[in-house]
């Protein structure tokens, strides 16, 4: 189980400043939140290196010519589960990657330039050993967006293993 990490008004707060703008600066969100500019850096630098905040930059596939962007919703051999998972994790096209529970074991999302790449990476998830399922389903739209990683409310844990703040 992934550690947990407690958090308070004040980490909730600038975590979700972040959230709005993962490039804004800490002396705009220490006056928002009503602390030290110092605080802020410091409580920033805390949850990064506890592993629990990473600011990434999201960019719009479509722009960028992948235009095909698609889930594979994978059945798999449980003693493969981790393997696949570290193999998955590593291709460059899968910008997407977590485990379930229920119908599927796995579910990726890729991003491919057109229906051909598609295609082949489909096939080639299909090849892989312990891989009994792979059901595609093609994104039309994308209408929403977001990862939260807080909750407003007076207290909250944060699941370390699910922090990514976009």
């Amino acid at each position: 189980m992934a550690v947990q990490i407690p958090l308070d008004a004040t980490d909730e707060a600038i975590l979700r400043a972040l959230q709005v703008d993962g490039r804004r600066s800490y002396r705009s969100i220490a006056r928002e939140v009503g602390v030290a500019e110092g605080t802020v850096r410091a409580r920033v630098r805390k949850l990064e290196d506890l592993g629990a905040l990473r600011v990434l930059a999201f960019v719009d596939p479509a722009r960028l010519g992948n235009s095909v962007l698609a889930l594979l919703a994978l059945r798999v051999e449980s003693v493969r589960r981790e393997a696949l998972i570290e193999e998955l994790g590593a291709w460059r096209e899968v910008t997407y990657l977590s485990s379930l529970i229920g119908r599927h074991d796995i579910l990726l999302q890729v991003m491919c330039a057109d229906n051909e790449e598609l295609g082949r990476i489909i096939a080639r998830t299909r090849g892989l050993e312990g891989v009994t399922e792979v059901e595609p389903m093609l994104e039309l739209e994308v209408h929403k967006f977001t990862y939260a990683g807080t909750r407003d409310r007076k207290s909250t844990r944060l699941n370390s293993s699910h922090a990514n703040i976009s």
